[in-house]
């Protein structure tokens, strides 16, 4: 196996960056300098083009000449980037032997492509070359990028949830902002404060969460003490258990006991972020990855607490958009010195200066953090910070032996649980979980 890497060199090209921050890249790449372990001689094989695809976000063109121009000059490894927006068509690339080299996507379709045969076992590359890289990473993220016991991806970013929440409307009502250590309890009690109603009519909602979403609800069954599935286990759904049970029982208060959080009718079917934007929520639940969706809109100042602990601790959202080596590549060394220097701590910064998403490195989030109160004087670095700590206990969302199952029959479920109040989280779970758990023990009887 070749080692295939490359030297950071200074640049002083200046950049106006999608946070809009003015930069120059001498001072961001200095600071990589530092960040980027090893120096590796140039392997011996002859220069070769591989081919590299992923989803195209904002500013991805401006990003990508910048560092893969980079990459081929340290390396002589010339990369075609093809951008990836249909999964579908990337599988039937797979199946017919014509993919990309190296491929990035997300969540269970990701993980579908190395259940299928379609994703190299990273582990052998990444011991050999970056083994002592891995606790730089989320261990949770990292967890969730392996597969069967092989190591199928390396995280492209990293998505944590918090509560993002209005700081000019706790001013207004003389109220302690969200500390560290709120439970569910304590939420809830600031939540009723900060909702307002003529008494039939809500026209502030206090705690804007999205229930229905697996990764979300996810978390709040661990924050209970539970889980969504035995350990290591797959083909089983756990959402009739007591802690599960516990969490979703709270869920519905917060919607039809207490009126602090909106069904999707309430707020218009606005996105979390869009009805924070709006000044419809005081707080809600979402990603790290909202800073270049809502930022430049919002009119208030804004504040950044973690998720509240429940009853069996702390919990919250590791995202899954990772890149991974397509196993009929022929270029496998070059392939993985590729995704080497993506998950470096230099792109890594990159990428979060072009589209301000979270570094999945521990090494760049302070970085990231002040960059992101830079670009948006209406939040602070302390604040941001939140995201960066909650590494330490960010989970995945679960992966079952037949994703499509659980999804299908579980949304209409926990509908009727949250958004319609027709019944109870025991009724719901007790009719829907074993017929899921049937449909699983199907599944996987086929792929033996």
């Amino acid at each position: 196996m070749a080692h295939v890497g490359w030297r950071i060199s200074r640049t002083s090209q200046v950049v106006v960056l999608a946070v809009g921050v003015t930069l120059t890249l001498a001072t961001v790449v200095s600071t990589a300098e530092l960040l980027v372990p090893g120096v590796y001689a140039a392997g011996a094989n002859p220069p070769v083009t591989i081919r590299f695809s992923e989803y195209p976000r904002p500013h991805e063109d401006e990003m990508l000449k910048g560092l893969l121009a980079k990459f081929t000059e340290q390396t002589g490894i010339q990369v075609k980037y093809e951008p990836v927006t249909d999964y579908t068509k990337m599988t039937t690339e797979m199946v017919a032997g014509t993919a990309p080299d190296v491929v990035c996507w997300w969540g269970a379709d990701f993980r579908a492509w190395a259940e299928q045969g379609f994703l190299a076992d990273l582990d052998p590359y990444v011991q050999a070359q970056m083994k002592d890289d891995l606790p730089d990473f989320a261990p949770g993220q990292i967890r969730g990028f392996r597969y069967q016991g092989k190591l199928i991806g390396l995280p492209q970013y990293l998505g944590t949830v918090a509560v993002w929440y209005n700081r000019d409307m706790f001013d207004a009502g003389g109220l302690k902002y969200p500390g560290n250590d709120e439970t569910w309890e304590s939420m809830l009690t600031i939540a009723r404060k900060l909702t307002v109603s003529d008494g039939t009519k809500v026209s502030r909602w206090g705690w804007h969460i999205p229930m229905t979403l697996n990764d979300r609800l996810a978390y709040w069954v661990r924050q209970a003490g539970g889980e969504m599935q035995p350990p290591g286990d797959e083909t089983k759904l756990t959402l009739d258990q007591p802690a599960a049970l516990k969490a979703m029982h709270f869920l519905q208060d917060l919607v039809w006991k207490y009126k602090v959080s909106p069904t999707p009718a309430d707020i218009q079917y606005k996105t979390v972020g869009d009805a924070f934007t709006a000044e419809m929520t005081a707080m809600g639940e979402d990603g790290s990855y909202l800073f270049s969706f809502i930022m430049p809109k919002v009119k208030f100042q804004v504040g950044l607490a973690p998720l509240a602990q429940g009853p069996g601790g702390r919990s919250t959202l590791a995202t899954m958009d990772g890149y991974g080596m397509y196993t009929g590549s022929k270029h496998k060394d070059e392939a993985f010195a590729l995704i080497r220097f993506l998950v470096s701590p230099y792109a890594m910064q990159v990428r979060a200066l072009f589209q301000g998403l979270q570094p999945a490195r521990r090494s760049v989030g302070p970085e990231w953090a002040d960059l992101m109160a830079k670009a948006y004087p209406n939040t602070r670095s302390l604040y941001v910070k939140v995201f960066v700590d909650a590494m330490a206990y960010a989970e995945p969302e679960p992966f079952f032996v037949d994703n499509n199952v659980v999804s299908k029959l579980l949304y209409p479920a926990l509908s009727a649980v949250f958004w319609q109040n027709k019944m109870s989280p025991e009724q719901a779970m007790g009719q829907v979980v074993p017929q899921i758990n049937a449909e699983l023990a199907q599944a996987a009887a086929k792929r033996k």
